[in-house]
This record gives structure tokens, sequence and C-alpha cells, in this order.
């Protein structure tokens, strides 16, 4: 019995993480290091978009020094230590969180895209200083352009690294090896 529960988890973790687009994000801020400011992620969704939800997790490198609240306005709820989701049921949905800056920002993101026929949203993540201004030149350090049975289409900055997520892999491993340890003790 607990061998069948090991692989049902398994086989479940493995489905949970492939079941939709996800993203390994890590934004290098060494350019300003000693300044402090936000990590600032808004969705904005087209008139008649389908709803969507981002799921922000994972965060790593946030240094916050007590300079600034968490900002929450909008269709969004959670906490960098627990999750944060964003959705686009309101006009306009943002997250923001104080953190100093000069290393490497890190969080993971995925989509739940409702299939069903509309426009799309937006989810965009931009570097700001205390005064809410842009850092960077260029706006947007990376944006994430959703539309209904579509991958997002991603565009960012030479800032931002997008590595490979090793879940699949993970899971194809773990599941290699679950048959190897079975067929050896038969």
């Amino acid at each position: 019995m607990k061998r069948l529960f090991g692989i049902l988890a398994l086989l479940f973790a493995c489905a949970t993480a492939s079941a939709g687009p996800g993203y390994h994000v890590v934004v290098d801020t060494q350019a300003y290091a000693g300044q402090s400011g936000y990590l600032d992620f808004l969705i904005l969704g087209q008139a008649a978009a389908s709803p969507l939800h981002a799921t922000l997790s994972g965060f790593s490198g946030i240094v916050d020094d007590g300079g600034g609240a968490a900002i929450f306005l909008g269709d969004v709820g959670g906490s960098i230590a627990t999750g944060v989701v964003l959705g686009n049921a309101e006009g306009w949905n943002e997250f923001g969180q104080w953190t100093r800056f000069g290393g490497h920002l890190v969080f993971d993101v995925s989509f739940d895209i409702d299939p069903q026929p509309g426009a799309g949203s937006t989810l965009e993540l931009a570097l700001l200083d205390r005064d809410l201004n842009y850092l960077q030149a260029a706006g947007d350090a990376i944006a994430f352009a959703t539309l209904p049975g579509q991958d997002p289409v991603v565009t960012h900055t030479d800032a931002v690294r997008l590595p490979e997520a090793p879940a699949p892999a993970l899971c194809l491993t773990g599941l290699a090896l679950l048959g190897l340890a079975r067929r050896r003790r038969a």
C-alpha cells in the first residue's frame, strides 16, 4: 500500500509540474547595486479578456530592508512566502514587493489561462524606484502576453534569464529509478 501511495504521489507531482505554462525567471539587478525599490508585477487585461491567473512562487534574492510596504491592488492575493496570485478580473491588478537590488531576484511564474475564446492579458514585471519610476530604460524587464489556448509570448531585456525548468526531467528520472528499483526487487 505504501508503494502504491508513493507511485501515485510521484505521478501527481509530475502531472502538476507539467500542467500549464510555467517559467523560472532570474532577474540580474547588479546594475542597481545599493539601491532599493519595487519588484513590480502588473496584469492588464484587454476588454473581454478571458479569465487568467498568474501564480508567482519560489521567490529568492528578496532583501526587504523595510523601506517600503508591499503593494496589493485589484485582483491580487497571497505573499512572497506562500505565493502570490494575480488575476485579471479588475482593470488594474498589481503586486509590488520592496527589495534591495544588487543581486539576482528569482521567482517562478505559472499561468492558469481559461481556454474559452476571448481577448488576451499581459503580465509585466518592472523594477521601480521609491517613487514608482522605472529603473531600467527599457521599461518592463519581462512581459508575458497571453491568449486563450496558447502558451504566453515572452519578451524580456538582457537582464532576465529564463533557465529551463527541471521539473519534467526530474519526474522522468524519478519514474525511471522507480521502475529500476521495482525490477531489481523482482
